[in-house]
């Protein structure tokens, strides 16, 4: 028989006590981690619950940057207050009109004035609102911005965009337009004493540090970045929330050099392009072949037949 002293009983003591001790750490351990994967279990879930598709579409050229990732910008923050995650992917206009055709269509499509093809695909309980958009420009290197002439003047014909219409309600339809670089390139040459351009001719000037003269054209923009919701759904109301984010936002187009009505960002140049009103634009929303019939107009030169196509604002 063996018989325990005092020493014997606080030395099991202690081992019980260090016994317990362990037990409830680990315990509070296992705890902590079946809470923190419990939320990490929770976030996934939320994000992987509601998420919305956006095509970018560039119709026309910017200020500076990427529309597609400034959106994408937009969404990652739009995703940390509402844990709906948007997807933003940028497409051509014939990339986009393909994969409509073939049945694939977004939550959401951002586009530029012109763009056809969407016409039986937005949802009629909300209408494309423009987020941001550009302007039309004269820009000289010289003071005198009065003595445009179709000899004088070349046109930056940008891409999707209706710069000639621009330039028939200038009077300047007569006059050459080349790619975008090759006419800022002819006015930097003295090929040309003016450039009927873009705020991304501003920018260009802007970077090369030269002096030069900006006067906004008003007459006619099509320069307006649109974004719509499509189908039906659920997702159509997440998809108006999100829309509804990003014009909240616009205090942040400085990054792009663009543009939207009631904000001020900017001095110099650029600001001298900031909430103009335009009296005419091409509609949110219209169709080939009407695009075909602004197209035709415009190569005529017949400005009422092309006033009769457009939008007043």
């Amino acid at each position: 028989m063996y018989f325990y002293g005092p020493c014997g009983i606080k030395y099991i003591m202690r081992k019980l006590l260090r016994f317990i001790c362990a037990a409830l750490c680990l315990c509070a351990v296992t705890a902590g981690a079946v809470v923190a994967f419990a939320g990490r279990q929770s976030d996934t879930e939320k994000a992987v619950t509601r998420t919305l598709s956006l095509w970018q579409i560039d119709s026309f050229e910017g200020g500076r940057g990427s529309r597609a990732a400034y959106l994408a910008g937009i969404a990652n923050d739009f995703y940390q207050g509402t844990g709906t995650y948007v997807k933003v992917t940028s497409l051509t206009a014939d990339a986009a009109r393909a994969n409509i055709d073939s049945g694939n269509v977004p939550d959401m499509i951002s586009y530029g004035a012109g763009f056809y093809g969407i016409e039986s695909c937005v949802n009629a309980e909300y209408e494309p609102k423009m987020w941001c958009r550009g302007a039309y420009c004269m820009l000289s290197l010289k003071a005198d911005l009065d003595g445009a002439t179709a000899r004088n003047t070349v046109i930056n014909r940008g891409k999707d965009n209706l710069a000639t219409a621009a330039a028939l309600f200038e009077g300047l339809e007569k006059a050459n337009s080349l790619p975008a670089q090759s006419a800022y390139n002819a006015l930097l040459d003295g090929q040309y004493d003016y450039l009927l351009g873009t705020q991304r001719d501003v920018v260009r000037l802007q970077s090369l540090g030269v002096e030069f003269y900006v006067e906004p054209l008003s007459d006619f923009c099509d320069l307006f970045q649109y974004i719509a919701v499509l189908g039906g759904g659920e997702n159509s109301a997440y998809s108006a929330d999100f829309i509804d984010y990003v014009i909240e936002n616009s205090d942040r187009l400085y990054k792009l050099s663009l543009f939207n009505d009631g904000v001020e960002l900017y001095d110099g140049a650029l600001h001298q392009l900031e909430n103009i009103s335009f009296s005419y634009t091409v509609p949110p929303l219209v169709s080939s072949g009407t695009m075909k019939k602004i197209a035709a107009a415009v190569k005529s030169g017949n400005i009422n037949m092309l006033k009769s196509l457009l939008k007043t604002l």
